[in-house]
């Protein structure tokens, strides 16, 4: 003999229901999302993930697809970028930062913090970063840092264009860019302008 699950009456803003009734599907009862909404929210909790989180991933992924990005195994990746690396770096360096600018204009027209956007587009996609800060100081200077155990010089090198490129595509000034194998430190200033660099 089962016993019969009980219920609870939950408060939900108004405001949100008018945008559930928008979104809902199949024409399922407002009860019917909200319940799916909130175990589907639980699972993302016990993986460690907070739904803001998960929007964020989400958000990361959409972008990648938007902007033309492919996911390909590991191994295939290396072959090509030490390949390109070797034979036209300059050529190939110069791809990464492109495509960094074009990132990076996405990222400021799509997102009111875009710096935040861009701290989770590096910690979502493969890149293999064990650590991803962006620290402001007083004076509104950025301090992005990325830090990996497993990016090689080239790699990293290929990373530090791509993230000049974004920042570039904020419209944000570079003010000093570091690296060696498996870190980069990037400085940026939002108020002023970029001067375009290679």
């Amino acid at each position: 003999m089962s016993k019969s699950r009980g219920k609870r009456l939950v408060y939900i803003p108004e405001e949100l229901i008018e945008q559930i009734l928008e979104l809902r599907s199949r024409g399922e009862s407002i009860s019917k999302f909200v319940e799916e909404a909130v175990a589907l929210a639980i699972k993302a909790g016990r993986i460690g993930l907070t739904p803001e989180r998960v929007w964020e991933i989400i958000d990361v992924l959409y972008l990648q697809r938007v902007l033309g990005g492919a996911f390909i195994p590991q191994e295939v990746m290396n072959y090509i970028m030490e390949g390109m690396y070797k034979d036209r770096k300059d050529e190939f360096l110069k791809l990464w930062f492109e495509s960094g600018k074009i990132h990076g204009r996405y990222l400021r027209e799509r997102f009111n913090d875009p710096v935040k956007a861009l701290k989770c587009f590096l910690e979502a996609t493969r890149w293999d970063l064990n650590e991803v800060s962006i620290i402001r100081s007083e004076n509104g200077v950025f301090r992005l840092r990325c830090i990996s155990s497993a990016l090689s010089l080239e790699a990293t090198e290929m990373l530090c264009h791509f993230l000049q490129g974004i920042i570039n595509g904020f419209s944000y000034k570079i003010q000093g860019v570091e690296y060696l194998k498996g870190m980069i430190i990037v400085e940026f200033n939002p108020n002023t302008q970029q001067v375009r660099s290679s």
